[in-house]
């Protein structure tokens, strides 16, 4: 019997993937544990290995597609068989699937089958006729926006399961997120903005087709345009779905918050000398690696118990703050920003952190963090120093209270109490709150903490 391989779910926050590569065709033979696909998220590159044995019998999606997560990517089976059932709504260039609830059902992975679990029923808009109890599993288990003008074929209007069954393959389905969500009593929308209409969670709660009209797909991108001027050759470049998704995300943080920065500095000529005898003493403190950065990500985690005010996030009225410090740290990657998330920083010493963050970094460059990795952060440190940026306005990342910029260092004189001048480095820090929640003054006690932390960093360690 044919069976699909399903686009996996590329940790617990990701909606869909972007298939980028093809290793297989049609027509060949595959073994579980082979490598067929390489797919993307915003964040992370993965590839894709089979879960069974047998001849490839279509492909589903193309090249560059966003597909939707634990939705079939492409069928296996014995050569001439027939495997349009299980061709997802909105794939590629395969045909239509058919009403098949038997493979559906046998063919679904155990993950959608727990997450299903979870959904109830959704209710139906004036509806009276009940589900029939083979009816009432498939909902549970195939998370999609039921209609409310479904009729049943049973007895007195009963629903009956290819009532549902021909009503999902036509239907509006639901990411695992959005089910979750529906399952909470967030109402879900008659078409969302994902592939083939797909409901994603950021679609829940509105009404009508507002969710798939606010994303509907840019034209095409023009051929290069030639000036009048011949030297001038103007091209255009649309942009990747990675870098859409990254600046959708960074537009709602700026349009649904009310964003300010506050900027300091903070001496560290005594945390550069720390740093030059921590590198002269090579491995003997097991240390050696530490760089500035460190330093000052260690004296973030400090300040950050200290205030738990600027620990947490900000959702629906609601503000959540956390006793785990989980630090995201913007990385420059080939693929763009990404944000790896050192979960529970509060718990590690300065060496373990350390070591955390390079391991992470390395792999957010090469394209090989895990997803879950770059979720949950509750603070976020981003790094410009290096790149000779003094200061600048970091971009919430929503729903995040707060973020530091760090700047680079700069010499500045000094006038002690004696009125006699010497020369200082100082470190220069951006902190940006969303300030429907955190004020300027708890936002300047934060930064004075961090500067106290950073001038005494030696002192700090000593306490642990």
């Amino acid at each position: 019997m044919a069976v699909g391989i399903v686009m996996p779910k590329a940790g617990n926050s990701v909606e869909e993937c972007i298939l980028s590569k093809w290793h297989i065709k049609p027509g060949d033979k595959i073994s579980s544990g082979d490598i067929i696909a390489d797919i993307e998220t915003d964040k992370s590159a993965i590839e894709v290995e089979a879960t069974v044995d047998g001849t490839v019998l279509a492909l589903f999606w193309n090249e560059g597609d966003l597909v939707p997560v634990l939705v079939n990517i492409c069928a296996v089976g014995e050569p001439g068989e027939d495997c349009s059932a299980l061709h997802p709504a909105g794939g590629g260039s395969a045909p239509a699937a058919a009403p098949a609830p038997a493979v559906a059902e046998t063919t679904a992975p155990a993950s959608q089958a727990a997450a299903g679990a979870a959904t109830p029923q959704p209710v139906v808009a004036g509806a009276t006729a009940p589900l029939s109890p083979r009816a009432r599993k498939f909902v549970a288990e195939h998370p999609f926006v039921l209609p409310a003008t479904l009729q049943g074929s049973g007895a007195q209007g009963r629903i009956m399961e290819k009532d549902v069954t021909e009503a999902y393959q036509t239907g509006t389905r639901l990411s695992p997120a959005a089910a979750a969500m529906q399952a909470a009593g967030i109402a879900a929308p008659a078409q969302g903005s994902g592939v083939g209409g797909m409901v994603l969670s950021r679609d829940m709660g509105q009404t009508g087709s507002s969710a798939a009209s606010a994303a509907a797909p840019a034209p095409a991108a023009a051929a290069p345009v030639a000036a009048s001027d011949s030297t001038d050759v103007i091209s255009e470049q649309p942009l990747s779905n990675i870098r859409k998704i990254i600046a959708r995300r960074l537009q709602e943080s700026l349009s649904g918050m009310a964003q300010y920065t506050l900027n300091a500095e903070a001496d560290v000529s005594g945390l550069l000398a720390l740093r030059a005898r921590i590198k002269a003493a090579g491995e003997t403190l097991g240390l050696a690696n530490i760089n500035i950065g460190d330093m000052v990500m260690y004296a973030v985690i400090k300040a950050l118990l200290k205030h738990p005010e600027m620990n947490g996030e900000f959702t629906d009225n609601v503000v959540r703050l956390h006793s785990a410090i989980n630090l995201g740290f913007a990385c420059d990657t080939p693929r763009g920003l990404m944000v790896p998330v050192l979960h529970q920083a509060q718990a590690l010493s300065m060496g373990q952190m350390c070591s955390k963050v390079k391991a992470m970094a390395k792999q957010a460059n090469d394209g090989k963090l895990n997803p879950d990795l770059l979720t949950g952060a509750t603070f976020t440190v981003s790094n410009l120093g290096a790149f000779g940026i003094t200061t600048f306005t970091p971009v919430l990342s929503a729903p995040q209270l707060a973020m530091l910029g760090v700047g680079k260092t700069l010499l500045r004189p000094v006038r002690d109490k004696n009125g006699e001048i010497s020369y200082r480095d100082f470190m220069q820090f951006s902190l940006t709150m969303n300030h429907q929640i955190i004020d300027g003054a708890p936002g300047a006690r934060f930064l004075q903490t961090l500067k106290e932390i950073i001038e005494n960093f030696e002192l700090v360690c000593i306490a642990g």
